[in-house]
């Protein structure tokens, strides 16, 4: 499945490449070689939280996350190799300056989940096997609830899809401004809605929806460039984060990501051009490329010798003949992980054409962005 890009011409040009994700086999996740903060940790001391039934370790009260992939991995059949989960020790103490994140303590929960009274706090960036009753994932689709930060912008008189963002705490959407900008002056016009994974259809855990009440856009949003396409989401009510293990503030890094493969997650076209949005959320894995790396590869393509990567606004992904994101989902995150914890490094912005080898997928670089978003989840 393809997710939204934008084709950048020459510097000026923009032509729709909106991107979707091809999916193959995965391969092995490798965890950060060294020391990371996660940006928001959740912060609500000893909360009661409703998770998968059997994953609350009650005895120790902390949250049993398998890291093995027991439970979490999408089984191949055509695959005979293994999957294999490597860690490494990880410093995940909360940054000096970071968002407060509510958790919303429960007393009990539905059926199917095991309340799971913590004796720490909270985490950022974790996901949970399915609950029971969840549909089994095919090649290419996500488990449901496998990716509990991903929040669907859409309109609210039609439920038609404008973009993709991230929920980084109880009442923030992350996203890339080239797909909210025009709505600054009329937020309520659309809605975010969370735990979703089959599109209209019946799901064990019903998803969440959420009025948008304002919209922070990066001010050197550039839209022809698409350069600081960067943009937050206020939602109300609060998102009640701890109610199901399908809605869950992601982690966002400090620190940027080495080269490693990360994943990408949406329901854009299928192919560029002429390609069918999906209804289930799919994801394929990619490698980072490092930037001067992007930028070679890219002045190889119609863009020309001349261009020139702005490193700041962008870090690089793919590259690799059938997986990539493309048309339909922008602001859709790429994630990375680290022990049993999940980062969003990037959001799926431009590209030139959709999954074609040796050339990679451009993406917001959301780490150095950190303080912008710590300054605006402040406001008023």
């Amino acid at each position: 499945m393809f997710w939204e890009k934008f084709v950048l011409l020459f510097f000026s040009f923009l032509s729709g490449c909106k991107c979707q994700l091809i999916f193959q086999d995965a391969t092995t996740t490798t965890a950060f070689p060294y020391v990371t903060y996660p940006f928001n940790p959740a912060i609500t001391t000893n909360p009661c939280v409703c998770v998968t039934s059997g994953y609350c370790n009650r005895a120790g009260g902390s949250l049993f996350v398998p890291t093995d992939g027991s439970g979490l991995i999408d089984i191949r059949i055509l695959n005979s190799g293994t999957f294999t989960s490597t860690s490494s020790s990880i410093n995940t103490s909360p940054a000096s300056t970071g968002i407060s994140t509510i958790i919303a303590s429960q007393s009990s929960c539905q059926t199917g989940l095991d309340l799971c009274c913590l004796t720490t706090n909270y985490q950022c960036g974790l996901r949970f096997p399915a609950v029971q009753g969840a549909s089994t994932p095919v090649t290419g689709q996500t488990q449901y609830g496998g990716t509990p930060w991903f929040a669907l912008i859409m309109l609210q008189s039609t439920n038609a899809i404008v973009g993709s963002g991230v929920l980084i705490d109880h009442m923030h959407i992350l996203t890339v401004a080239h797909k909210v900008s025009n709505y600054v002056s009329n937020p309520s016009t659309i809605k975010v809605r969370l735990g979703d994974w089959t599109i209209g259809a019946s799901q064990p855990i019903p998803a969440r929806e959420f009025t948008v009440i304002r919209v922070f856009v990066n001010s050197l949003y550039n839209s022809q460039s698409l350069a600081n396409s960067i943009a937050i989401l206020r939602v109300s009510p609060n998102v009640p984060i701890g109610l199901t293990p399908t809605i869950g503030a992601a982690c966002l890094s400090t620190n940027q990501f080495p080269p490693m493969r990360c994943w990408v997650a949406g329901y854009g076209q299928n192919t560029f051009i002429t390609g069918s949005s999906q209804t289930i959320q799919q994801h394929v894995d990619l490698p980072i490329v490092d930037q001067a790396t992007c930028q070679n590869l890219l002045r190889a393509t119609r863009l020309g010798s001349g261009f020139i990567l702005d490193t700041f606004s962008f870090l690089c992904a793919g590259g690799q003949s059938g997986r990539d994101a493309c048309t339909g989902d922008g602001g859709a995150p790429l994630m990375c992980q680290a022990n049993a914890q999940w980062y969003v490094v990037g959001l799926v912005a431009w590209g030139i054409g959709c999954g074609s080898a040796n050339i990679p997928a451009v993406y917001i670089n959301v780490t150095n962005y950190i303080g912008w978003i710590q300054s605006q989840t402040v406001q008023p």
